[in-house]
């Protein structure tokens, strides 16, 4: 989860987007990173149909709907729309992005509740710089009622890409990781990238249990995913951000 102050201390972490995708082999998606504003990451994977990863604030997706112009991916063509997690942030632009596409929205059940009042749950700190952002990061969005909803992983294949959608509960009930073949995944807010250094890997500002969450980094790098691709900053790199972040210290 971010916010104005986040912003400011997360756009070094912010790439522009790619050049221009063109379709890709199941098996060897390409990401791309559109930075939607705020400091907070949405991602494009590329296979043999664009699906779109997050969606940013809700209050407008200008920014979401100009990275996907440059990235040459016409809404219309989106394959699917998947929610890491259903914080404001990234799931704000839901909404407009299916009116816009017409493409189904996929979550984690356990976020049904936040996605469908628009309101983030309250928020857990991890720190005194969490503590001060905490007052601008609980913003309203557009409420969504997602047409896909799981409690178990999800198959991408039936969407061109070989993938799959996995829970891992912990920054919220309902958090999901986009889990590919190459080797990528895209893990939203189970950690972030440092403020100062975008790829290194440093705990989130916020998670209802973060022992849980970071939990998850190593079966995800045991298993394969060599590179992370955060909310906040990276990519990471999958062996570093597993030998740093053990739970260790979490509030």
């Amino acid at each position: 989860m971010t916010a104005a102050g986040l912003a400011m201390v997360m756009a070094a972490g912010c790439a522009p987007a790619a050049l221009p995708l063109s379709p890709h082999a199941a098996a060897s998606p390409e990401v791309a990173r559109i930075k939607v504003g705020k400091g907070t990451n949405a991602f494009v994977v590329m296979g043999e149909r664009p699906i779109l990863v997050d969606t940013g604030w809700g209050r407008s997706t200008k920014k979401l709907e100009r990275g996907l112009a440059r990235l040459g991916v016409d809404p219309r063509a989106l394959a699917l729309i998947v929610l890491t997690h259903g914080h404001g942030d990234h799931a704000g632009g839901a909404s407009r992005m299916r009116a816009l596409s017409g493409a189904k929205v996929l979550a984690g059940r356990g976020d049904l509740e936040m996605l469908e009042a628009g309101h983030d749950r309250p928020l857990r700190p991890m720190g005194l710089l969490a503590r001060a952002l905490r007052p601008f990061s609980d913003l309203p969005f557009p409420p969504i009622t997602p047409d896909i909803l799981i409690d178990s992983p999800f198959d991408l294949k039936p969407y061109g890409v070989e993938g799959t959608v996995v829970l891992v509960p912990g920054h919220t009930p309902g958090s999901l990781a986009v889990v590919l073949a190459s080797g990528d995944a895209i893990v939203g807010d189970m950690l972030r990238g440092g403020t100062l250094s975008p790829h290194a890997p440093a705990r989130h500002f916020f998670h209802d249990d973060c022992r849980a969450a970071e939990a998850h980094i190593a079966p995800l790098v045991d298993a394969g995913s060599k590179r992370l691709f955060v909310g906040h900053g990276g990519p990471l790199d999958g062996p570093t951000a597993k030998s740093k972040l053990t739970g260790a210290g979490c509030r």
